[in-house]
């Protein structure tokens, strides 16, 4: 295979896992707002699908900087077989977790699907970059996506629990005439939302593009070409188009039982944190941060009204996700795309 069909393999395997992740994450991100009643299932598609696409176009670069950064293979054609395999895992991972109807991670299987292929690739974790931990405060490499991963979830569930609290408190002399603004100011927190996400996941999928043509030598440097970001933009949103009911009903209503300032304050916590993650380059997962806001949500309000089973079995399944995923990508580099390596150039 040539050096320019795996580019394009690569770059089609990028944007099928964008498509994954639009319609795995999307999904979190318009639960809050259909389980709310402030959206219903065709609003929150249009109006999660637009702005994701914006946070594609003008959310910055600062997370597929972090997604480069994680390896150190030499920037030749033989990093395309290994890019493949990780994200052909990824994906397949995502597809399963669709099929049992769990909110998993996208970012987690991208990240384990990576390093299983490179440990395949390079007989081991030479090629990885783990970074320096800089004090928890500036990590660097691997240190850095599995603490955004997760210190994001307990950051969302903090959040979750403190605004719930606050806006409960600003709002103690209001009857439920005030459901009605709180579900008007949806369609802002939405937006926001849906935006924040855009611009921090498909930075992921960007980052390994540019890895891939920079190794082909088809693009000087490390700037996102515009098309990357149109293209990557357009998977994401037409993921959002495919929600998975299973997904928005349980994490909308099967943690906690959603009303509207729930609502407000669930998108409005998770999208200060996902924000901050896409700025500071930290790669977080939309669909962790959302569960866990409402779980803090739940807690500030009614302990005992959370689902704490559905909780623990989605806890389960996103510490599984990383090795899981890594172990399928070894297993798809040896079997799958390793042939593909005898004819393309060497690590050097």
């Amino acid at each position: 295979m040539s050096t320019l069909a795996m580019v394009i393999l690569v770059i089609g395997l990028s944007l099928l896992f964008t498509y994954t992740n639009g319609f795995q994450d999307g999904s979190s991100v318009a639960a809050s707002a259909v389980a709310s009643r402030a959206m219903t299932k065709l609003q929150a598609v249009f109006v999660c699908a637009t702005f994701e696409f914006l946070g594609a176009m003008l959310g910055g670069s600062a997370v597929s900087s972090t997604i480069r950064n994680l390896t150190s293979w030499p920037d030749n054609p033989s990093l395309l077989p290994v890019l493949a395999s990780g994200l052909f895992s990824a994906i397949l991972w995502n597809y399963v977790t669709k099929i049992i109807k769990v909110p998993s991670s996208s970012t987690h299987a991208l990240v384990g699907g990576i390093l299983g292929a490179l440990a395949a690739a390079g007989h081991g974790f030479q090629y990885v970059v783990w970074g320096e931990l800089g004090g928890l405060i500036h990590p660097t490499g691997v240190y850095k996506v599995v603490i955004s991963l997760f210190a994001s979830p307990l950051i969302g569930f903090l959040a979750g629990y403190v605004f719930l609290k606050v806006t409960m408190l600003l709002l103690i002399r209001c009857s439920t005439a005030v459901n009605k603004p709180l579900k008007l100011m949806q369609f802002i927190t939405v937006p926001v939302l849906a935006f924040a996400h855009g611009a921090n996941d498909t930075q992921k999928a960007m980052g390994l593009m540019v890895l891939a043509l920079g190794a082909a030598k088809y693009l000087p440097g490390t700037d996102i070409p515009i098309w990357v970001r149109i293209i990557s933009g357009a998977a994401m949103a037409t993921g959002i188009a495919s929600l998975v009911p299973g997904i928005v009903k349980r994490v909308g209503g099967g943690i906690y039982r959603m009303r509207p300032v729930h609502g407000f304050v669930t998108e409005l916590a998770s999208a200060a944190v996902v924000l901050t993650g896409s700025m500071t380059g930290g790669p977080v997962s939309a669909s962790q941060v959302i569960a866990s806001t409402v779980m803090g949500i739940g807690t500030a309000e009614r302990k005992r009204g959370v689902h704490w089973l559905i909780a623990r079995d989605m806890l389960l399944a996103w510490f599984l996700t990383i090795p899981c995923a890594g172990l399928l990508a070894y297993l798809v580099h040896l079997w799958l795309f390793q042939y593909l390596e005898l004819f393309l150039p060497q690590v050097q």
